[in-house]
């Protein structure tokens, strides 16, 4: 049965004809180009390189190399990695063959900020409390499973930024971070006024939590963390 394959190349094409993605930035997960049979695709260093039609994978490179996009006549899926198997893209904006890069690099120094109130268990009145803290912070994250990843992006749009996917990664961050609260005050018996001094506590807590297990669903490992600033405020307002 035709397979459609990377195959590696020996020796490299003129460069104009080479499709390559050399934009993949700290501010970009991924990109889209569309392909034909005979094209070079040539995959950098820190990318992924995945061969898609009809939302169908035939193909993935991990490592950097120049490969012809060509038909095998062999089992189908053979030598294509089983986690990849069984991937199929959602709602894919058209039927063509096409080549995704991927962003294996870290993406570094993402600034959360929580502004809105929380609800606050009091370990004393054990009764719920809505309370306004204001804190902030950095993290880094990368795509440790482009599979899951793309099985979770609606669409095969012809690119994902990293604004996309960071307002996902902050509203786990900061539901975890509301959950870490009340155990550690629950834990520490702190009142809330203390929580500012206790944030490394917080750290500790939420990484105990697995505070981003969430988005490992996304492919998504978070690996740093801090919270560079914790305030308790008396009543609602805008931070910016």
């Amino acid at each position: 049965m035709n397979n459609i394959k990377f195959i590696e190349m020996t020796h490299k094409k003129d460069e104009e004809k080479i499709i390559k993605c050399n934009n993949l930035s700290n501010n970009m997960i991924f990109k889209k180009y569309d392909v034909s049979l005979g094209d070079t695709v040539e995959v950098l260093d820190n990318q992924y390189a995945v061969l898609i039609e009809k939302g169908i994978v035939y193909d993935v490179k991990e490592k950097p190399g120049s490969f012809l996009i060509m038909v095998e006549i062999i089992d189908t899926n053979k030598d294509l990695k089983e986690e990849w198997k069984d991937l199929k893209i959602r709602k894919t904006d058209n039927n063509k063959l096409c080549v995704i890069f991927l962003n294996k690099e870290l993406i570094k120094h993402n600034k959360y900020v929580m502004n809105n109130p929380i609800k606050y268990r009091d370990w004393k009145s054990k009764k719920n409390k809505q309370i306004y803290i204001k804190i902030e912070g950095f993290y880094d994250f990368k795509i440790e499973n482009p599979k899951k990843l793309l099985s979770k992006v609606i669409g095969l749009r012809a690119h994902f930024s990293k604004q996309e996917l960071i307002e996902k990664i902050r509203n786990y961050i900061l539901s975890s971070i509301e959950k870490g609260i009340n155990e550690i005050s629950e834990e520490y018996k702190l009142d809330i006024e203390d929580l500012p001094e206790n944030s490394k506590n917080l750290e500790i807590k939420l990484k105990q939590n697995e505070y981003d297990k969430k988005l490992l669903e996304y492919g998504v490992k978070l690996t740093y963390f801090d919270i560079d600033n914790l305030k308790i405020v008396n009543k609602k307002f805008k931070f910016f």
